[in-house]
């Protein structure tokens, strides 16, 4: 009796410490569900912070990249000759995802590193340009009096004494005279004075030089003349390696001869499509007496074009020359051939 008993007392002891009471296993189920929504919570709050970081990091990378954008379009607005043949520029703005961003922000930054090959190849071998050199460099040139200090590679000053500039962008210079623009027109005399004492080869030469210094978004419009206009193209040439070459191979082929008429050599470069920015003018003879008149005519029918005038060994067409120049706020020089 007592056996029974003690084991029915042990069986009613174990039970309840083994199974629990009911309210503590309720207890505990909802301390777990609690635990799982707060970890629910703080990760939903972590993908919304990474979400809004990713977004942040985008906006910035866009806003930089498209305000660099306009201002370079603002620069190179700026290098356009303005007038009716502007044209508009459009932007267009582009859209980051969040995926693409994550990717772009894992990119190892050694992975972003170029690799620039380097030849070492002598690229003026077959310059064109080696034909044109002149035994005297345009640097050594006297200039004399009637003109004014040589400004290679800065500005020039114009009869009135006034530093002179054309326009705004690329920069070059011929025969000293400086200038800066986006569009230069050179009108070089070819007449058969020019083939005396090496004049045609230094000019020649100066004027290849000139253009080369022409960075490559710069154009450029050559037009030799004698009694006759002989432009290099039809239009505007881009100052591009490539275009510059041809350009040199086609002065090697000219030579000089005949009177010395400009006036269908600005009607050739006042008629182009875009109006030109700096025009350098040189003869080395005698012009027309009507050719400052007509030459400010074309001038006044739009945007004023500077030109800069060179008397080049003779100077008996100076008066009208500094005429020229000093009605279109741009510089007059004469270049003396003594010693050539």
């Amino acid at each position: 009796m007592s056996n029974q008993t003690g084991d029915a007392g042990q069986r009613g002891g174990t039970d309840p410490v083994r199974r629990g009471p009911p309210i503590l296993q309720e207890k505990t189920v909802s301390e777990l569900q609690e635990v799982i929504r707060r970890l629910t919570e703080e990760r939903d709050q972590r993908s919304r912070r990474r979400r809004r970081n990713l977004l942040i990091v985008g906006v910035s990378l866009s806003l930089l990249a498209h305000v660099a954008l306009m201002v370079y379009l603002s620069y190179v607005r700026r290098a356009v000759p303005s007038g009716e043949f502007a044209q508009p520029v459009s932007l267009q703005f582009a859209v980051i995802h969040d995926q693409e961003l994550t990717q772009i922000l894992d990119i190892d930054s050694q992975e972003l590193e170029p690799e620039i090959p380097w030849d070492h190849e002598d690229l003026s071998a077959n310059d064109p340009a080696a034909n044109l050199d002149p035994a005297i460099p345009a640097a050594s040139l006297e200039i004399s009096d009637a003109g004014s200090v040589p400004a290679l590679g800065g500005a020039g000053t114009g009869a009135g004494g006034e530093t002179t500039l054309g326009g705004g962008g690329a920069g070059t210079s011929f025969f000293g005279v400086s200038s800066r623009g986006s569009r230069f027109a050179y009108i070089v005399d070819v007449s058969g004075s020019m083939s005396h004492r090496r004049k045609f080869e230094v000019c020649m030469a100066e004027l290849a030089q000139s253009i080369q210094i022409l960075p490559d978004y710069a154009y450029f419009f050559v037009v030799l003349y004698s009694s006759a206009a002989r432009p290099f193209d039809s239009d505007w040439t881009r100052a591009r390696p490539t275009a510059v070459s041809n350009l040199i191979r086609w002065l090697n082929g000219v030579d000089p001869g005949g009177g010395t008429q400009p006036g269908n050599a600005f009607l050739e470069v006042f008629s182009l499509r875009h109006r030109a920015d700096v025009i350098f003018f040189l003869t080395d003879g005698l012009i027309p007496p009507d050719t400052p008149e007509a030459v400010g005519t074309l001038n006044r029918r739009g945007k004023r074009v500077v030109i800069n005038t060179i008397a080049f060994g003779d100077g008996q067409s100076q008066e009208m020359l500094k005429e020229i120049a000093t009605k279109s706020g741009g510089v007059y020089r004469h270049v003396s051939s003594d010693g050539w």
